[in-house]
């Protein structure tokens, strides 16, 4: 068996089931298993603590030990500053703020800013990284360790939108991935103590702002990328390329958003911005994987999927959730539920909890049977994801965080 693997395991052991410590949780697929978020919420009902946060920002919340961490841009006096931020997560009190040394400044779209990217925590190491390619190490208490700038690194691209893959921690290194339409384009690894590439493989020309997803299956890990019009797996340990589904050409290629998530041996994807989904199951030995269906209409162009008790949601752009067997590719139901959306759906007791550009957050039952339970607004723009630790829902607005629970 892998080396790699025990590691997987023994930190799959002591991650504690009410954190959330990276993009879409615990096993980045918007899952939690254990917890019991609340059905129903205002801003003044169902509010354990709510805190205002400096400017505003897309990225989304985590959660390590008692701490809540997260990112955030002010634009003042025509001056852009970050922010790393952390708070008491059960009192909602600001603990530190740091003001990120500002790097190479990064074109972005609209109706996002630099603070796009998902902070990832262990238990010992805060890691960030910013809409211009800036990656950072924290500790818990706030004092900066290293800062690494990929633009500095290799040169700026003028990248249309910025940025969007949140930081991915392997056991050996960090990975954030360089993927634009200009290229060279790589897959980096850097070394957690110091930040130096520790290691980089070279990849096709492509625009991609998906976070890559860490899988273990059949005795063996895998990291799997979704770029240039493709899937692509690569050993966890040793970076060797296993195989690829889906080919693309040219320097424009596969522009992708979301992020693949895995369920039950099967990976669930999209090629490119609002393509059909795929299903693959995934073989031993570094095997290509198994083709299962393909939807007959197109996914979502930036909400991830969600995969929950063997049904597959799609949390459509346009505000239609989509619910599809997970085994078959047949689509169970498809309702009209909110408005635009950017958020990526979680789900935890049973239930989908969809977050849209409104600032309204839908809880779904979850099953065969559309069922809305209940409509909460918050009054301000969500495009960020939740988080779910225990009775808890964390839900970051544009400028504000919230920490939502049930009232007896």
């Amino acid at each position: 068996m892998s080396s790699l693997i025990p590691l997987l395991l023994l930190a799959a052991a002591l991650a504690h089931p009410s954190d959330w410590p990276q993009w879409r949780g615990p096993r980045a697929d918007g899952v939690a298993p254990s917890a019991n978020p609340p059905v129903s919420w205002s801003r003044s009902q169902n509010v354990r603590w709510s805190a205002t946060l400096p400017g505003w920002g897309t990225s989304s919340p985590v959660l390590h030990g008692d701490k809540l961490f997260v990112t955030s841009e002010s634009f003042e006096n025509g001056k852009r500053t970050l922010f790393t931020l952390c708070f008491d997560r059960h009192t909602g009190r600001e603990l530190w703020r740091h003001s990120f040394p500002f790097g190479v400044d990064q074109r972005v779209h609209q109706k996002s800013n630099l603070a796009v990217n998902t902070p990832a925590a262990t238990s010992d190491a805060l890691f960030v990284a910013f809409g211009n390619s800036d990656i950072a190490r924290y500790t818990h208490d706030g004092q900066l360790l290293w800062v690494t700038r990929y633009l500095e690194l290799f040169g700026d691209p003028r990248m249309a939108w910025g940025y969007g893959a949140s930081p991915v921690v392997l056991p050996d290194s960090v990975l954030l991935p360089w993927d634009h339409h200009k290229g060279p384009c790589f897959l980096i690894g850097l070394d957690p103590s110091t930040g130096k590439i520790r290691w980089q493989l070279d990849r096709p020309i492509g625009t991609s702002h998906a976070t890559p997803l860490l899988v273990s299956h059949h005795g063996q890990s895998d990291i799997l990328v979704s770029s240039k019009h493709r899937l692509t797996a690569f050993n966890a340990e040793t970076r060797e390329q296993l195989w690829s589904f889906g080919e693309g050409e040219g320097p424009f290629n596969g522009e992708i958003v979301n992020s693949p998530v895995f369920g039950d041996g099967l990976v669930f994807f999209q090629l490119w911005r609002q393509t059909p989904i795929y299903a693959v199951r995934l073989s031993p030995d570094g095997r290509p994987p198994e083709p299962v269906w393909v939807s007959r209409r197109t996914g979502p162009q930036e909400p991830s999927l969600l995969y929950y008790q063997g049904l597959l949601y799609a949390w459509m752009d346009n505000g239609v959730l989509t619910c599809l067997d997970a085994l078959t590719g047949e689509e169970v139901y498809r309702r009209r539920v909110g408005g635009p959306a950017n958020s990526s759906p979680v789900a935890a007791a049973g239930r989908i909890y969809l977050s849209d550009n409104d600032g309204m957050t839908y809880v779904i039952r979850a099953g065969r049977t559309f069922e809305l339970l209940s409509t909460n607004p918050l009054g301000e723009r969500i495009t960020a994801s939740p988080a779910l630790s225990g009775p808890d829902l964390y839900i970051r607005t544009d400028s504000r965080i919230f920490c939502l629970r049930q009232v007896p």
